[in-house]
């Protein structure tokens, strides 16, 4: 076994555990293999750096996105995700972001920076560059302001300041990012020795962390859409995006080597019954016969089992243990894990709906249905069982034809159809987009509501279909909706450069009106 391999096993291992307050180095120094020396290099940080990234995006992150993104909900039977459910956040609610970040991740790849830089090694350079500037916009897109300019440098900065999201913050990504695309030249020139295999991403394809890269910027440019209509024009008219998954793949059938929320959900909990179904985007999914359903969700008890019209899914309302549901738990349907689910940075179908949200805000309606066309689509391939069949939902007839009629119209089928997309893939940035869009809008109707025995599904009146719903027992207003992490407590309590902690409802800069 490779020494890459030994150090992404003990690290993630680490991270679930959710002692991420110990550094790489530390916990990497107590656990010597006398088969492989300890030694601080490029080949064993970065790929410790690449499993950090994704080990609580894979966790927390999805789990957030999924539940208030309404795909799933809690078990009316359990309580393990009763306060992300209702929105009880607190200082202390998933801080493993933060201390993840600045003690694990981002000192990693500084570290790799710099020996790239002594070794010329540009190839390790640009790809721990990109995935600084990833973490760094992760970041900001919980938090707002975060430390940036005084950060990674304890003994100069043992209190960082914290910098203006809009001003510092954004912009600086920005920069990180083209730093590494302009490197990419150089970083071609020559593969190091098996890059290929350090990097958990792209396999050490500088090509495609180029294209990444400009995803990404793309990405930090549609929050300040109006401000930056002439760059997205320039990135878009270079056609040079990865319309690929960009994903962390390399789990295997083991204790605290698969995905983080399978780990966590059900190799430690030991049970199904924690995640379920939820009503809205159930309900989308079975009005229109979409098939990528199957693949979400795993049939009720009441299903005969044999995969045709007998078999049944239902979701339960969202909300923190539904007592007043008349769905049982056994009549509901769990949401599918598996040890090998991917954790991706940007999957295929949000890199078309992002191109194709672009097109549509710069008036080019037929550059934004082919892109539209190519996100759905993209969206169904991700099964093989429902390969190909996007083409039948977005033809001119098709439950998901693109209406170019308005730049209106044209958000909502876009942002719509990314906000499906998002299930069992990077769910967390689906929330960020429907902050950023207000799409889905958040409905002033209760919720949906099963008619009668026979399953005919009537919807509660003034409710529309692909809108979320408040959940039961809100903390918030019916149609706020969580729009940040609150600072967290390891800094608000002991950095005096911390900010006044902000409420979790309160909009970002970038994001749009509450109740919206």
């Amino acid at each position: 076994m490779k020494r890459y391999k030994l150090l992404y096993s003990s690290l993630f291992a680490l991270l679930i555990a959710g002692t991420s307050l110990t550094s790489c180095k530390d916990y990497l120094d107590v656990n010597d293999n006398p088969n492989y020396p300890v030694t601080t290099t490029m080949s064993a940080l970065l790929p410790s750096a690449c499993a950090s990234t994704i080990s609580q995006l894979g966790l927390y992150g999805d789990l957030m996105g999924d539940m208030w993104l309404q795909f799933t909900t809690q078990g009316n039977t359990t309580n393990q995700y009763n306060t992300l459910c209702n929105y009880s956040l607190t200082v202390t609610s998933y801080n493993g972001f933060f201390t993840n970040a600045y003690t694990n991740t981002l000192p990693d790849l500084k570290d790799v920076i710099a020996m790239a830089e002594q070794e010329e090694a540009w190839d390790y350079w640009v790809i721990a560059k990109v995935l600084t500037a990833y973490n760094y916009h992760m970041l900001a897109d919980l938090y707002e302001d975060i430390p940036f300019t005084e950060a990674l440098d304890q003994e100069k900065y043992p209190y960082p300041h914290y910098d203006d999201g809009r001003t510092v913050v954004y912009p600086g990504i920005l920069s990180l990012l083209q730093e590494a695309i302009d490197k990419c030249p150089q970083a071609a020139e020559k593969s190091s020795s098996y890059i290929d295999t350090y990097d958990m991403f792209l396999e050490g394809d500088i090509n495609k962390w180029r294209k990444f890269a400009k995803n990404l910027k793309l990405k930090v440019l549609v929050r300040d859409f109006d401000a930056n209509k002439q760059a997205i024009q320039a990135l878009l008219d270079e056609n040079d995006f990865l319309e690929d998954d960009c994903a962390f793949t390399k789990f295997e059938d083991a204790t605290d080597k698969g995905n983080p929320l399978y780990e966590y959900n059900i190799r430690q909990l030991n049970t199904k019954v924690n995640i379920r179904a939820c009503h809205t985007l159930v309900e989308y999914l079975l009005h229109y016969d979409d098939p990528r359903i199957a693949n979400l969700y795993e049939v009720t008890a009441a299903s005969n089992g044999e995969g045709d019209n007998s078999d049944i899914y239902e979701g339960l309302p969202c909300g923190s243990k539904p007592q007043t549901s008349t769905i049982a738990l056994v009549e509901s349907s769990a949401y599918t894990q598996a040890y090998d689910d991917p954790v991706y940075l940007m999957n295929k179908a949000e890199i078309f709906f992002l191109e194709a949200e672009a097109y549509a805000r710069l008036g080019n309606a037929s550059a934004a249905k082919e892109k539209y066309d190519n996100g759905v689509k993209a969206a169904f391939d991700r099964w093989e069982s429902t390969t190909g069949m996007g083409d039948a939902f977005v033809a001119a007839s098709g439950d998901y034809a693109f209406d170019a009629t308005s730049e209106e119209t044209m958000m909502k089928c876009i942002m719509t159809q990314k906000w499906i997309s998002y299930a069992h893939a990077n769910a967390l940035d689906g929330v960020f987009d429907r902050n950023r869009t207000g799409i889905p809008a958040i409905s002033t109707a209760a919720t949906v509501r099963v008619s009668d025995v026979a399953l005919q599904r009537d919807l509660t009146p003034g409710y529309e279909l692909g809108t979320l719903v408040a959940p039961g027992s809100s903390v918030l207003q019916p149609t706020d909706f969580p729009r940040r992490l609150l600072i967290p407590s390891r800094s608000s309590q002991y950095n005096p450069n911390a900010p006044v902690t902000k409420n979790l409802e309160e909009p970002m800069w970038w994001q749009v009106e509450r109740g919206k």
